[in-house]
């Protein structure tokens, strides 16, 4: 079960880094604030919980 929340959590971690890349790149389009911010907070979560999962792994 181990490598399974590792493997999840390197996943989300991708799709987060990811999304947050995509973010920046939208942002030199003419794109509004308000689904950047949105955007972002979801990559961020997604990066964050891969972290997590990585770091309850651990302990």
């Amino acid at each position: 079960m181990g490598s399974v929340k590792y493997y999840l959590g390197r996943a989300l971690q991708l799709i987060g880094l990811a999304t947050i890349s995509a973010v920046v790149l939208m942002f030199f389009s003419q794109m509004s604030m308000e689904p950047l911010l949105m955007w972002s907070l979801v990559g961020a979560c997604e990066f964050y919980g891969g972290t997590w999962l990585l770091g309850d792994q651990e302990g």
